[in-house]
């Protein structure tokens, strides 16, 4: 009897058989990653915000002399700007401007997400909540609601940290002619998530409305739609950069 060595038990046969089946499924599941990979990448079915930083945390004093801390906003869609009240016709249209995305706001009616405006000022010498408190009334004539609008003042030096190292925007003293000084800044304005995540920011003394609501309803949605099987989509969707 003639004895092959090359020849496999049926038990080897098996094993290599199983082998060969679980290298192909291996295959077939990963053409199928790259696959939804590329149709993700490609036809974006999830539209999200990118997260780009933590917001800062801070307490400061609000226009009623109530201290509010950035805890105060956490769970809220919180829009941030900056100003201060000697500021000339740039920054009053940039705080209007806060105004009409309030009214907008009220009217949009979310049940979803609560809603918070703050505005800090970067002159804190001089903006008492007192000063702000005058400052601020020509703006408020929307209704209330549950859209709280905040105008803080803090320490000085608080604030720069708050504003300049947290926020990254730099602003500075410029002296005037009358023995005032002005503050040079770049005037923005900027979209914190309830988790105290910025999601976007908007340069400029111009706030686009229809863009800023556009990413609104985006968080919105996100809020809405992230529960349960669906916090992995959205996850995917930070994942693979499905910005708009």
């Amino acid at each position: 009897m003639t004895i092959n060595p090359t020849a496999q038990s049926p038990k080897e046969t098996s094993h290599a058989n199983r082998s060969k089946w679980l290298l192909r499924l291996l295959y077939l599941l990963m053409g199928a990653w790259v696959v939804i990979v590329f149709a993700f990448n490609i036809f974006q079915p999830i539209k999200v915000l990118p997260r780009v930083s933590l917001s800062p945390g801070f307490s400061f004093i609000n226009q009623a002399g109530e201290r509010k801390t950035s805890e105060d906003y956490r769970g809220k869609l919180t829009i941030y700007n900056f100003t201060y009240s000697h500021c000339d016709t740039a920054c009053t249209q940039a705080t209007a401007q806060m105004e009409s995305l309030r009214t907008a706001l009220i009217q949009l009616g979310a049940q979803e997400a609560k809603f918070s405006l703050v505005t800090i000022s970067l002159d804190p010498e001089r903006d008492t909540p007192a000063v702000l408190n005058t400052y601020m009334s020509p703006f408020l004539t929307a209704p209330q609601n549950d859209i709280s609008w905040d105008f803080l003042t803090g320490d000085p030096t608080r604030t720069k940290y708050v504003v300049g190292g947290g926020f990254g925007l730099y602003y500075e003293n410029v002296p005037g002619e009358s023995g005032q000084y002005a503050i040079k800044f770049e005037p923005r304005f900027e979209l914190v998530d309830g988790w105290g995540i910025v999601r976007s920011e908007y340069r400029g003394a111009k706030l686009d409305l229809a863009l800023i609501l556009r990413d609104i309803n985006y968080l919105l949605a996100e809020i809405h739609n992230s529960q349960g099987v669906g916090r992995y989509a959205y996850e995917a969707a930070h994942l693979f950069r499905c910005y708009p």
